[in-house]
């Protein structure tokens, strides 16, 4: 499914269903990078618990990593449903150039063939894998939309486990309730060009399963932030999911919890993954927080 395609298809009911029926039909196909991808960076592909799990290493990086570089694990977004599309492959290549940080992305399952009850579990086990390997405080927790969720929630299911936190949790327009029920919502759908409240919502619930998408492993807007790892987020004022960004700033700050929050003006949703001067802002940004 185009990106440009995408609002049409979450607005309209008769379409969105197809749209599900049709992911059910095709089937759990494996991943692979879009032939349209062209990475400055090398990559390398690798199997993890029935998981295809991507690394990438700055081009100068040979033999195994070193101690001392930035580990970034990278939930990337698509609502859960979607792979990652070439944006997410420019967008990390770039953040590996600039930084010398090496970024691991999991595939993780995905609905309609799976839910959060399947993709939790791996993704855990590969962070207490890369635990083996680096300090807590040399990880960086990094997602875009329902990755940007994902990985607030994976924050809140560490403090339940009783494992260290990260150095940071990067939130890029995240998708923090799958019940997108904020009474806001409604206003800022009509803003946004690319996300619709009925299909988000429809997703929401194929992600959280049997489960009450209110729980906090799938809205993790409704999950207790004291205790965690400090957090930076990117929203615009034209992203549906802006409501809910504002609230969890607002909860944060309540609770005395570090979050860095960046609210640009007339961005859509995920801007800081495209093309534009604003993108570029948000990126020095990023990279400045986890730096400094």
């Amino acid at each position: 499914m185009r990106l440009t395609g995408v609002k049409m298809v979450l607005s309209d009911p008769k379409k969105f269903d197809k749209f599900i029926k049709t992911k059910r039909l095709e089937g759990d196909k494996p991943y692979s990078i879009p032939k349209i991808v062209r990475l400055k960076n090398p990559v390398k592909r690798m199997e993890y618990d029935d998981m295809i799990v991507y690394k990438l290493r700055p081009s100068e990086t040979t033999g195994e990593q070193t101690s001392d570089r930035k580990q970034v694990l990278h939930l990337h977004g698509g609502g859960y449903i979607l792979q990652p599309h070439k944006r997410h492959w420019h967008f990390l290549d770039k953040l590996v150039r600039r930084t010398g940080w090496e970024i691991t992305m999991p595939i993780y399952p995905k609905i309609p063939h799976h839910s959060y009850e399947e993709s939790f579990p791996k993704v855990l086990s590969l962070y207490k894998d890369m635990l083996k390997e680096t300090a807590p405080e040399d990880i960086v927790l990094l997602g875009e939309s329902s990755g940007g969720g994902f990985v607030l929630a994976l924050a809140q299911l560490l403090k339940k486990e009783g494992l260290p936190q990260p150095g940071r949790l990067i939130l890029i327009s995240p998708w923090l309730d799958a019940t997108v029920s904020d009474p806001d919502i409604a206003v800022f759908d009509k803003k946004d060009p690319l996300l619709a409240q009925h299909g988000l919502k429809g997703l929401g619930e194929l992600w959280a399963g049997s489960d009450d998408p209110k729980n906090e492993l799938a809205s993790p807007i409704n999950g207790d932030l004291q205790g965690l790892a400090p957090i930076t987020l990117f929203t615009g004022t034209h992203d549906i999911l802006l409501p809910d960004a504002r609230n969890l700033k607002e909860k944060a700050e309540k609770l005395g919890v570090d979050i860095a929050y960046h609210e640009y003006p007339n961005m859509t949703h995920c801007f800081p993954l495209y093309p534009i001067p604003e993108a570029d802002k948000a990126l020095e940004q990023l990279i400045s927080t986890v730096e400094s």
